[in-house]
């Protein structure tokens, strides 16, 4: 943070998800507009103040695995947004640690401590599910987000409602700019994150799609389930280059693979990635001795977080929200445009690790949140 696997498909769940939630305390979500498949941009976005509402809610998000910066910084993004509702008495982290176990266990915990709203980011897929159910049958307003938009689960009965980015859209876009940026002919990678997580099951359909319509280009390996750690996406990569040899793209969310490359002495292919300082600094100090290194970002998106929020407290206030639930994203840096806003930018005075033109936070909230 899934196969948006047809959005016409889709519809028909988000008709049913209009909704048909069985919960003692919350029997009014049943007649909120969540506008479950409806699709926007981040310019479509409300302030939570429109539903914050009156009653004393209790608020939590349930991470799957909160190690790395992304995780932090979406941490930092939920407390900022539930902090401007006054009528949130609490606002709970869970961290899953990776483990489907405890996730379960997590979400197990908040239900029975009564917690009104949870966010969950489901990094173990389907492991889960049966878990948000119980949850949504229970009452509680269960809101998965940046899960693609893969079918995943069955929304009003495995959850409330989801909001994410459009991952099909994604990997639509990031394949895309691969193949016009290689001149439609070369060898690429695409690493993904925890097995069978529903984002990276959706993004492969987009770039799976663009690819077969390039025949020029040749997918060595993907996605490679990189568990989203640049030491461990580093080591896969090098093993990939004493495989293969010729890597001409690499599309992924950190920077591991190219530390790899950095480490055989190898030039350093075309690239897209996520927002990262680190990235697009690595990309700055290492382009013009590395010509074949052409890089691109998306937003980072951690502020999707705030959107899921958002959802859950309309539901849980009997408010309707009709955000659109799923979100297009849109190339934030690209350093074969002539466009300068698509310029790539490198801040040396913040952390490496951190995401800052994609979040909502301050650079000082950034900072504060990586030091900890």
């Amino acid at each position: 943070m899934l196969k948006y696997q047809l959005l016409a498909g889709a519809a028909v769940i988000g008709l049913v998800a209009q909704f048909a939630i069985s919960g003692a305390g919350h029997a009014d979500m049943a007649k909120v507009d969540l506008a479950p498949n409806k699709l926007g941009t981040a310019a479509d976005m409300w302030p939570i103040s429109k539903v914050c509402g009156t009653k004393k809610i209790k608020v939590a998000f349930a991470d799957g695995w909160g190690g790395n910066y992304w995780r932090h910084i979406t941490r930092g993004e939920f407390e900022d947004e539930a902090s401007k509702c006054p009528n949130i008495t609490e606002a709970r982290y869970t961290d899953g640690e990776g483990d489907a176990s405890k996730h379960i266990s997590d979400i197990q915990a908040l239900v029975a401590q009564h917690f009104d709203v949870i966010v969950v980011f489901a990094d173990t897929g389907e492991a889960v599910l049966k878990e948000l159910r119980k949850a949504t049958q229970a009452g509680v307003a269960v809101v998965p987000f940046t899960t693609g938009d893969a079918p995943f689960g069955e929304m009003g009965k495995d959850y409330t409602v989801r909001a994410t980015e459009s991952q099909i859209e994604l990997g639509k876009l990031e394949a895309a700019w691969m193949v016009k940026t290689l001149g439609g002919k070369g060898n690429v990678i695409v690493d993904g994150g925890f097995p069978g997580n529903p984002m990276t099951t959706s993004q492969a359909v987009g770039w799976k799609d663009v690819f077969a319509k390039s025949p020029g280009i040749k997918v060595l390996e993907g996605p490679v389930d990189t568990n989203w750690d640049p030491a461990l996406a580093q080591k896969l990569t090098a093993a990939e280059i004493a495989k293969y040899g010729q890597i001409d793209g690499i599309i992924a969310e950190t920077t591991g693979p190219i530390r790899a490359f950095q480490a055989a002495g190898k030039p350093i292919p075309a690239y897209f990635g996520q927002e990262l300082n680190d990235l697009s600094c690595l990309w700055a100090d290492n382009h013009d001795k590395n010509p074949s290194f052409k890089l691109a970002t998306a937003s980072a998106h951690t502020w999707l977080i705030r959107l899921a929020l958002r959802k859950g407290v309309a539901a849980a206030e009997g408010i309707n929200d009709t955000e659109p639930s799923l979100v297009k994203l849109d190339i934030l840096e690209d350093s074969t445009s002539s466009d300068s806003k698509l310029a790539v930018t490198c801040d040396k005075s913040l952390p490496m690790d951190s995401i800052y033109r994609s979040s909502m936070l301050t650079k000082d909230k950034i900072q504060k949140l990586l030091a900890k």
